[in-house]
């Protein structure tokens, strides 16, 4: 798998590739009851928080993206029952 962009190819946004591995990833969804606080994933029940974190950063680096506007920073978690909710506030919640 070729790691690099083609040329003419548009590079993927932060929010991009956010929304793009949450749709290919099982156990997760965007969570919309507080927009307020950011773009929000739900990661669900026996899926792990840093796990996904993990994952999320080998994704970003897979697909070249870099975090040039610094949209990441600020993460936070907080817990909802069994699942967790990672928030990304730099980030709008509209998807």
């Amino acid at each position: 798998m070729n790691k690099g962009t083609a040329e003419g190819e548009k590079q993927m946004t932060v929010a991009e590739a956010i929304r793009e591995y949450v749709n290919e990833t099982e156990g997760l969804e965007f969570y919309e009851q507080e927009p307020e606080k950011g773009l929000g994933i739900l990661v669900k029940g026996d899926n792990s928080y840093m796990e996904t974190i993990m994952n999320l950063t080998k994704y970003f680096d897979d697909h070249n993206v870099d975090d040039v506007n610094m949209e990441l920073e600020g993460m936070y978690v907080e817990c909802q029952g069994d699942d967790t909710i990672v928030y990304f506030p730099e980030l709008e919640a509209q998807l």
